[in-house]
C-alpha cells in the first residue's frame, strides 16, 4: 500500500521544484519534449504539439486515479520548467519496484539538475511507496544518464540489454542501474 498521494504534492530540492504535470504545462514541455536532438529517449521526441497535449493529458490523469502507477514531474528551476522526471510502478506486476526517468531541456544540462532532480524522486518514492528497489535505464552512448545513475548512488546490473526506437527501427545497447531501499542514503 503507498501513502496517499495528491496532485497538489510539490518536491523541493536547494534549486528545484518537482511537482506533478497539469494541463497548461503542455508548451513548455514541447520545448525539450520535441527537441529532434534527443535521440536517447525512448518516448521522445515528440514530433507534435498534439503529442505532447496527449502526454499532459494522460499523465496529468494519472495523478488523479485513487492510487496511481506512474507519477510524472515536471521540474522548476527559478519558475520555469527545464525537464520532467517519472516514477512508475507499471513496469513491476507486484509494485515491488519503481522504474525513474529524467530529461532536461538541452539549456539546463550539465549543472546538476538531473541528479538533484532524480535524488528527491529517489526519497519519494521510498518514503511514499511500498517498493524494494528503484531501477534506472538508459542507452548506453547516453554518458550523462549513466553518470547520473551512478552519481545517485545507482549500481549497473545489466549491461547487455538492448532498445528499438519506435519511430527509427535503431536497435542500441541499453544499461539497468539499481539502488535497493537498504543502501539508500
Amino acid at each position: 500500500m503507498m501513502k496517499k498521494i495528491t496532485p497538489d504534492l510539490e518536491l523541493k530540492t536547494p534549486r528545484l521544484t518537482l511537482r506533478p504535470v497539469r494541463m497548461g504545462d503542455e508548451k513548455e514541455i514541447h520545448e525539450y519534449a520535441g527537441d529532434k536532438s534527443i535521440t536517447m529517449m525512448f518516448w521522445l521526441p515528440n514530433d507534435t504539439f498534439e503529442e505532447t497535449l496527449d502526454f499532459v493529458k494522460t499523465y496529468s490523469a494519472e495523478w488523479e486515479k485513487p492510487e496511481p502507477e506512474d507519477f510524472e514531474f515536471v521540474i522548476l528551476y527559478e519558475g520555469k520548467i527545464i525537464g520532467g522526471c517519472d516514477c512508475d510502478l507499471s513496469h513491476s506486476e507486484d509494485h515491488s519496484y519503481a522504474t525513474l526517468g529524467w530529461i532536461i531541456h538541452k539549456e539546463y544540462r550539465g549543472r546538476g539538475f538531473a541528479s538533484e532532480a532524480a535524488r528527491a524522486l529517489i526519497d519519494f518514492a521510498f518514503s511514499n511507496l511500498t517498493i524494494s528497489r528503484v531501477l534506472a535505464q538508459c542507452d548506453c552512448r547516453n554518458a550523462a544518464s549513466f553518470n547520473v545513475m551512478k552519481k545517485i548512488g545507482m549500481k549497473l546490473i545489466d549491461d547487455k540489454g538492448s532498445r528499438t526506437y519506435p519511430k527509427t527501427g535503431i536497435t542500441s545497447g541499453e544499461f539497468t542501474c539499481e539502488l535497493k531501499r537498504e543502501n539508500f542514503r
